[in-house]
């Protein structure tokens, strides 16, 4: 198995959407014979009028020379025959649809197709990749490796391992990862949604239960977020603009049945459940928390926000992060790398704890729990034993 990054000298993409073709086109930039395969031969032919397009924008904005953006089209394949275009790689990403079962099927077929030392990543926002691991025989060479959209723009990448992942594979993973010029940072357990989006979820969780129960608006809990925090969206209008309603919604049963360690056991607020029975999915519906029609923004008063306490927003992201912590899936560092690199938050949750401090989180958490009647959500939302040992104690996460 390659658990050397010097080993590494071809790298093949399963998938020629948005992130297969990203993913690729950032590789071959760095310097490795890079080949995406697909099914589609159309998906193919978008995929490198896309890449050549943005390699374009890199010479233009980001100082990339043209003799560097041909070198790397130069080492970029496409085809179509799956096996040829993982035959002799070193690393393989699947980038398929984000579908379990679709996922297993690749990885089934990746196993015979790929020579028996590469290694095999799935690019996943939160699938379970332990079942993935185990569809193969030799579960040891399957990680997770989560970009973030797009590929080509952002800087950071989860390497996720399950049970079964040797360090020396983590660390490859992630040395790859450095040599794209990305940040990567490490899941230590296969937990569900990971880090950055383990973070989103309470982000826009708890402000829909405040609104659902009548206690906020919706601008004024934006608004608070947006100007007073420095947050690039609100809870809201970021669900809006990623599809969050109907992503929730569609995968609730999904994370309820979900094994793994950290599996959530409580339902998706009401509030969801009624825009989506109303196809109010987002902006790409036309209507999501906001109306839309032709406007691409919501609107949101600069002073909306004035005198909301924005710790009830804070302070489930907090506990959400110290739970990481508590329970070894990552470091504090990594945490809030995720989420100033993976969100653009001002800062990350566990440096917000250090600058408020733990004994105030926990009394506004306390607070927060005792506003839900559902035993689960007050249980979920109940500060962890890590962060009330640090509330006693006056110790900081840095």
């Amino acid at each position: 198995m390659v658990v050397n990054i010097d080993d590494i000298e071809t790298v093949a993409v399963v998938g020629a959407g948005q992130m297969g073709r990203g993913i690729g086109a950032v590789a071959a930039l760095a310097g490795y014979e890079t080949t995406i395969t697909d099914i589609d031969e159309s998906q193919l032919e978008e995929a490198a009028e896309r890449i050549e397009w943005s390699y374009e924008k890199r010479v233009e904005k980001d100082g990339a020379t043209e003799a560097e953006t041909n070198a790397a089209l130069d080492r970029l394949t496409f085809t179509t025959e799956f096996d040829d275009a993982v035959g002799d790689a070193d690393f393989v990403t699947e980038a398929a649809v984000e579908q379990q079962a679709v996922k297993q099927d690749i990885f089934a077929d990746l196993e015979a197709a790929t020579p028996e030392e590469a290694i095999l990543a799935t690019n996943t926002s939160g699938l379970n990749i332990t079942e993935l691991a185990e569809t193969t025989d030799d579960p040891e060479r399957v990680i997770g490796t989560h970009w973030f959209n797009p590929p080509m723009l952002m800087e950071l990448v989860e390497v996720i391992m399950t049970e079964h992942t040797p360090d020396g594979v983590a660390d490859t993973a992630e040395s790859l990862v450095e040599s794209f010029g990305k940040t990567p940072i490490r899941c230590k357990v296969d937990v569900p949604s990971f880090i950055v989006n383990r973070l989103m979820r309470p982000y826009g969780e708890e402000p829909a239960w405040m609104v659902y129960r009548g206690e906020h608006s919706l601008t004024e809990i934006d608004s608070a977020m947006k100007y007073e925090e420095g947050f690039p969206m609100g809870p809201f209008e970021l669900a809006d603009f990623t599809g969050g309603i109907q992503l929730r919604v569609e995968g609730e049963q999904d994370h309820l049945v979900d094994d793994r360690p950290m599996s959530y056991d409580t339902e998706v607020c009401p509030l969801l459940h009624q825009l989506y029975e109303k196809g109010r999915y987002g902006r790409k519906a036309d209507a999501g928390y906001y109306e839309y029609d032709e406007r691409d923004e919501p609107r949101i008063p600069v002073d909306a926000g004035q005198g909301f306490d924005t710790l009830l927003v804070w302070a489930p992201v907090v506990n959400e992060a110290a739970k990481m912590v508590e329970n070894d899936v990552a470091s504090v560092d990594d945490i809030d790398t995720g989420a100033r690199l993976g969100g653009n938050w001002p800062m990350g949750p566990l440096e917000k704890a250090d600058e408020v401090g733990a004994d105030v989180v926990v009394r506004k958490l306390t607070e927060v729990a005792s506003r839900h009647e559902d035993t689960n959500k007050l249980a979920e939302t109940l500060p962890c034993d890590l962060l009330v040992q640090k509330a006693k104690t006056g110790e900081t996460f840095y």
